[in-house]
């Protein structure tokens, strides 16, 4: 009788301490346990020796784990399915899901756990032209995509009409591999992990590169915002201890740091001397006057983040959406002015037109630049819509970047160039070409370079970056950045 009183004791005493560990899983009276899903992704999500594992599965296990809520993680065999049972809910979330404006009001969002790249990709020797326009590769042959993928609807909304459906990604890769379709929109990183080693090295070409994707938890509307709250601050704590970054190297040895997601993306373009590489390979860094001012902004937060070299493109429409981003430099007009919220300036500029001195070609006005068989301008930018504001017909916008554009001038494609001096003056002094092998002709705007915020960025994290803008302009720091880059010209104010 004694021995059962023990062992009766014994199993209360059990059930109370599960009782208390239960307790604990549940953070909170009335969390729920949440239901996660993913599809296969290689190498972000797939299975391995019967285990779920990859880059989203270890982040986001680890987030949950470190927030305290409970989770059941679970591999679909449908993107479709698992993408509806998400937003139908209840207590369900979905890993590896590119944020997008299309989705981001469908669900509630922690993170971004990965970064990713869509680009087209072909059978064959490298491309030469790496990378085309957009333009040029709407008219391409058929593109291999999958259907209702993040990737395929990005490039209906650009109005790609080349698009071949297929039902799974592994449908999609075959027809590829098997040469029964020559172009293929993947992920970059899904692409190549797909694939046998050494086939895409040995096979595939890079043709452009269209987006940036962050992939995030996406949970389903009914989760409590506390629960949401807690796995952001999770992950942003494993980006800045650099969890992430150990984790994604499991995954991908060579993965440098610089593509790992931070607390905030950072994005540019190559556009000296304002940001641009240096360096080759392993040694290549981004550098510039805005990318120091950036950078020394960042060590007054507490928190340096890396910075996003992108097409301009991409980097504009990617931060007129994504929460906690911003791109840079941005000149502030008229026509984006409610589009972000602005941090600066940290840049001032004149732009003007430019013709090869040979040409004869004078331009004293806009009309005169309007009699002009062909302007050229990079795609999107300020310049480009200045032109199309003050109705020239003439415009040429296939330069992805300024030395594009400054390029197709000094080959004799275009007869005049439209770009801002600063630039036209380092593209000139590093082009080999003499001083007066270009000629300043009319100026059309000065305007100031900003640092523009989405505007789903929190309004302190703006107000800091502003404030500790204004200190370094009022210490001296900023001004020494300036001189070095450009000795002798007026600071913005």
């Amino acid at each position: 009788m004694k021995k059962f009183k023990l062992f009766f004791c014994q199993l209360l005493l059990l059930g109370i301490s599960l009782i208390m560990i239960s307790g604990c899983n549940n953070n909170e009276p009335g969390t729920k346990t949440i239901q996660v899903s993913g599809i296969e992704f290689i190498p972000n999500c797939y299975m391995q020796d019967s285990k779920m594992v990859g880059i989203d599965v270890d982040i986001a296990s680890q987030a949950l784990q470190d927030a305290g809520i409970d989770f059941n993680m679970n591999l679909s065999d449908s993107w479709d399915k698992a993408y509806n049972a998400t937003l139908k809910g209840p207590n369900r979330a979905l890993i590896t899901t590119g944020y997008s404006e299309d989705r981001k009001d469908l669900f509630k969002w922690a993170g971004p756990i990965s970064q990713g790249m869509y680009g087209v990709f072909g059978k064959g020797a490298s491309n030469p032209k790496y990378p085309i326009s957009i333009d040029e590769a709407k008219q391409l042959e058929q593109i291999a995509v999958v259907r209702g993928w993040l990737e395929t609807t990005t490039l209906e909304n650009m109005g790609f009409t080349n698009l071949v459906y297929y039902d799974t990604y592994t449908a999609a890769i075959n027809a590829f591999m098997n040469n029964e379709i020559k172009y293929i929109s993947s992920d970059f990183y899904h692409l190549l992990k797909s694939m046998p080693s050494g086939y895409y090295l040995a096979n595939v070409c890079a043709i452009t590169r269209y987006k940036t994707v962050y992939y995030y938890i996406a949970f389903s509307k009914d989760v409590d915002d506390a629960v949401v709250s807690k796995c952001q601050a999770s992950i942003e704590k494993m980006i800045q201890n650099q969890t992430t970054y150990s984790i994604v190297q499991r995954y991908l040895q060579t993965m440098p740091s610089d593509y790992i997601p931070g607390t905030i993306q950072l994005f540019t373009e190559v556009d000296p001397p304002y940001n641009y590489y240096t360096g080759l390979a392993a040694d290549r860094k981004i550098i510039g006057s805005s990318v120091d001012i950036i950078n020394e902004i960042q060590k007054r937060n507490g928190y340096v983040n890396k910075i996003n070299m992108s097409t301009w493109t991409d980097a504009y429409s990617t931060a007129l959406y994504l929460p906690n981003s911003a791109v840079f430099t941005t000149s502030r007009t008229a026509e984006r002015e409610k589009l972000f919220q602005w941090v600066g300036p940290i840049d001032s500029f004149s732009s003007s037109f430019y013709t090869l001195t040979s040409s004869g070609i004078k331009i004293t006005s806009i009309e005169d630049a309007k009699a002009l068989k062909s302007i050229a301008t990079p795609k999107d930018w300020f310049t480009y819509d200045y032109l199309v504001k003050n109705g020239f017909k003439n415009i040429v916008a296939t330069a992805i970047t300024s030395q594009d554009a400054f390029n197709q001038l000094i080959n004799g494609e275009v007869d005049a160039l439209l770009l801002n001096d600063p630039g036209v003056i380092w593209l000139l002094k590093n082009s080999g070409k003499p001083e007066d092998f270009i000629s300043k002709q009319y100026e059309a705007m000065n305007l100031n370079g900003y640092i523009a915020f989405s505007l789903s960025t929190p309004k302190k994290t703006v107000d800091q970056w502003q404030t500790n803008l204004d200190a370094m302009k009022a210490d001296g720091t900023f001004k020494n950045i300036w001189e070095q880059w450009f000795p002798g010209v007026e600071m913005p104010k």
